[in-house]
């Protein structure tokens, strides 16, 4: 029996309604036939447009497809935009794209900026009280993006931990109330923005936090989404002041 072919490639240049400053990953479908190839395209977007994310293979600290306990790494091609196929086992599996920390310096109003947009209010408050509003932020990032396939087109999705420094994960579904968990180094997360966008739209549909639990519980209707959140801390590194990890999830429930 044949299976059904996982491919990563970038993506053509297209315009969006929204997405701003997102980078995720998304498969052209969510459920896959036997037999059948899917793609997988990680995209990225300024707000305006979406456009191929290349990504050095030197960057790449883990690319790979999990079920349950096995972990299949995804061989990469030569080049920058990142590229790779795999058979796509029977049943529900994560693609996980985990990179290496990478340095920027950002201009205090940009940093600021920033902040107010991931809802970072934490930091900023730590910013004012040490006297650093004014100052150049050096930052270390990193990203932790997944999408949830299947081959069972009546099944939720599914999805577990990956071991992330920071990740978010679909815990359950029942009808259309949806339960996700902020994770830091699989522990618990809370007080974190979690932001819900319509793959279809590229529109920001809603805006939760964590609880205490580092929990968030709502209604979504049926579709294809993408779920984005940014943890913040204090760097322990000479270069940087702070040390943030991006978190990305896409999945579909239900029917469109």
């Amino acid at each position: 029996m044949k299976l059904p072919i996982l491919c990563l490639t970038g993506l053509l240049g297209l315009t969006a309604p929204a997405f701003a400053h997102e980078t995720w990953l998304q498969p052209e479908k969510f459920v896959g036939a036997v037999d059948q190839s899917i793609t997988v395209k990680l995209r990225i977007s300024d707000g305006k447009t979406i456009r191929d994310a290349n990504l050095k293979p030197d960057r790449i600290l883990r690319f790979e497809l999990v079920q349950a306990d096995r972990h299949m790494p995804l061989p990469l091609t030569s080049g920058d935009v990142t590229e790779s196929s795999a058979p796509l086992p029977l049943g529900p599996a994560v693609v996980v794209l985990e990179t290496e920390p990478k340095h920027v310096d950002l201009p205090a109003d940009k940093f600021a900026a920033y902040l107010r947009e991931q809802g970072l209010t934490q930091i900023a408050a730590d910013r004012r009280k040490r006297g650093e509003a004014q100052k150049t932020a050096r930052e270390d990032f990193m990203r932790c993006m997944k999408t949830l396939l299947t081959t069972d087109d009546k099944a939720p999705p599914t999805d577990f931990a990956q071991g992330c420094p920071y990740e978010l994960v679909l815990r359950r579904q029942v009808s259309r109330t949806l339960t996700f968990d902020t994770l830091r180094h699989g522990d618990p997360e809370p007080g974190q923005q979690v932001r819900f966008w319509n793959l279809d739209t590229g529109k920001l549909v809603k805006i939760a936090r964590s609880d205490k639990n580092g929990r968030v519980t709502l209604p979504l209707p049926p579709g294809r989404w993408l779920a984005t959140s940014t943890a913040m801390r204090r760097s322990s590194e000479l270069q940087a002041d702070w040390r943030s990890d991006w978190a990305s999830l896409t999945w579909q429930h239900g029917r469109k």
